[in-house]
């Protein structure tokens, strides 16, 4: 196991996050629906904690190709990065077994209710490394569709603040659906390819 070992893992990791947002995408869309069982919500939940989950490799994966431009933001970015995976992990573990137990509650969630660790720290991960993305050879416009992820999960957050469900729920959904996957796909195949 090598550096380039990794690296290829970290873009196969990238690739499966994309698949998996979709998967969640189309999970909640045909599963969760007002008055059904939790189960649609446990198997959505369990799928963005599984996002999470291969963000952590993507991440990393990330540092190796960006630590040469910059390296203290490179791991600035990586420790944020991973806390924010991690604690997304954790809230949607901890729904996916509260579900079990109880009945779905709407509104903000127990372990991160203002969103800092699914909008927040994200969107933070995604500026920084998309600013470090913009000064190595990557594609001019992967790293801008990375900071326009990072626009987008910053406007998540605010709206979350103000409890407007409708914007929260765009933002999710253009970063869930269109943008976040177009843009892990490109850059897991760019990780395998220069690993």
């Amino acid at each position: 196991m090598d550096d380039r070992s990794f690296a290829r893992f970290g873009g196969l990791a990238a690739i499966l996050l994309a698949l998996t947002s979709w998967a969640a995408v189309l999970a909640y869309a045909a599963l969760v629906q007002p008055g059904t069982s939790p189960l649609g919500l446990q198997i959505f939940r369990f799928l963005y904690a599984l996002v999470a989950f291969w963000a952590l490799f993507a991440i990393v994966a990330v540092y190796y190709r960006v630590r040469s431009v910059g390296e203290a933001w490179a791991f600035f970015a990586t420790l944020v990065g991973v806390a924010a995976s991690v604690g997304t992990m954790v809230t949607a573990m901890y729904e996916v077994a509260n579900l079990r137990q109880n009945p779905p509650l709407a509104g903000a969630s127990a372990t991160d209710p203002l969103g800092i660790m699914s909008f927040g720290l994200t969107g933070l991960w995604f500026l920084v490394a998309n600013l470090l993305l913009w000064r190595t050879r990557t594609p001019r416009v992967l790293a801008l569709l990375g900071l326009v992820a990072a626009a987008d999960l910053f406007a998540g957050f605010v709206t979350g603040l103000s409890e407007n469900r409708g914007v929260v729920y765009l933002t999710s959904l253009i970063a869930g659906a269109i943008g976040g996957p177009i843009y892990w796909l490109w850059l897991g195949r760019l990780l395998r390819r220069d690993a």
